[in-house]
């Protein structure tokens, strides 16, 4: 990388960071499509991947208070976990493009609907498993394939009404478990080279900048103006992948 791509990727992840600290979530979805212009989609994934699970990581620590909230979607966690290196997999051979832009109009169409969701706390038990595992297989996948499970961890989780606090542990915790495995498959394929794990780790530096103050940001917002927040960074999630999508595409 050139001194221009490099000052270029230090604000994508800056950015990049100060979102993620501000909701939660985030990094890679703003990053991954910007970086992918400077290093192409897999060395984007892979110069992301430690950046992601350290700062999953660090929200996970700043409310493990809430870790009980966990047995209610166990069968999302289960899943989710297990289907890391299918979409690991799909990222050396597949099209990925084609998978966020069905992902990309699934969130559009979830926010749409919304209002008119079911709270899971009225739904059977049966139902409630049927759509964690359904969930869960769609977020590791995804997780695997451009550590990208946030859409939908957040779609699943917003259907249980947490508070914000539980919210964004439940969201780091999952990610937590799936980019490890994700960084295990990433490194059984032999992406972890000399050059990338010198990227990764100067990517570091802009991230946790940028996270450091979402993080100030994040203290301050109520809870309300919190989820409609959530809810535009979902908005900007699909749009970004839509727009990515059909650019490789056309």
């Amino acid at each position: 990388m050139s001194t221009l791509d490099w000052s270029l990727a230090s604000l994508i992840l800056l950015l990049g960071g100060i979102i993620k600290g501000g909701i939660g979530f985030g990094l890679p979805a703003f990053s991954i499509p910007f970086l992918s212009l400077l290093l192409g989609p897999r060395d984007a994934v892979v110069m992301l991947s430690l950046s992601a699970c350290l700062t999953n990581i660090d929200n996970v620590r700043r409310d493990f208070s809430e870790w009980r909230s966990i047995s209610r979607v166990l069968p999302y966690f289960a899943v989710g976990i297990v289907c890391v290196p299918l979409g690991a997999l799909f990222l050396q051979r597949g099209n990925p493009e084609l998978v966020r832009l069905i992902i990309g109009l699934a969130v559009y169409g979830y926010l749409a609907v919304r209002r008119f969701l079911p709270d899971m706390g009225e739904i059977g038990a049966t139902a409630r498993r049927g759509i964690g595992v359904a969930c869960g297989l769609l977020a590791g996948f995804l997780s695997g394939m451009a550590n990208l499970p946030g859409p939908v961890s957040i779609v699943y989780y917003s259907m249980f009404k947490f508070p914000k606090n539980t919210f964004i542990f439940l969201v780091n915790a999952f990610n937590t478990l799936t980019i490890g495995f994700a960084i295990g498959s990433y490194y059984m394929g032999g992406a972890y080279t000399r050059p990338a794990i010198i990227r990764a780790m100067l990517a570091l530096v802009p991230v946790y900048m940028g996270f450091w103050v979402g993080v100030r940001i994040r203290e301050k917002i109520p809870q309300e103006h919190f989820f409609r927040l959530v809810n535009w960074g979902l908005f900007g999630v699909a749009t970004t992948l839509i727009v990515r999508s059909v650019w490789r595409f056309f």
